[in-house]
């Protein structure tokens, strides 16, 4: 359960957010968002903002379809972009991450070019705003009688 609901830590809520805005990002039947999912849950992130993060950004996301469309097609017809996405998918599970798909890749780039910036400016404020755990010093064993 800690995983759940004590990562209460500036650090902490500002990788759930992080997390939740490039999930958000991506649409959700491919194995990039599953592979992406599993690393946020691996993560020291808090789970609970995160996914209510996810659950936000996905909703607003399609808004953003336009410029990643724009983003991915550039990319793709970019002779540097068809010499990378022709070798990455000559791997086994690649094409299942549909990078191949222009909204995919340009909302992931987007994301992932997102991601530090949207780190800091959460984790920023809160690391002032939230209070300083204190330490407290463990208890002492009584002695065996």
């Amino acid at each position: 359960m800690n995983t759940v609901t004590g990562r209460l830590g500036p650090r902490e809520i500002a990788l759930g957010i992080t997390f939740g805005v490039l999930l958000g990002f991506l649409p959700k039947a491919n194995l990039l968002f599953v592979v992406l999912a599993i690393l946020f849950f691996l993560s020291h992130a808090n789970i609970i903002i995160g996914v209510l993060t996810t659950l936000v950004i996905s909703f607003f996301a399609p808004w953003l379809y336009p410029l990643a469309e724009r983003i991915g097609c550039e990319i793709l017809v970019s002779a540097q972009g068809q010499q990378i996405i022709g070798t990455l998918f000559r791997l086994p599970v690649v094409p299942w991450t549909m990078l191949d798909n222009t909204v995919v890749l340009g909302m992931f780039l987007l994301g992932i070019l997102l991601f530090l910036p949207v780190f800091l400016v959460v984790w920023i404020p809160l690391k002032i705003i939230l209070p300083k755990k204190k330490e407290q010093p463990p208890e002492p064993i009584p002695p065996k009688t």
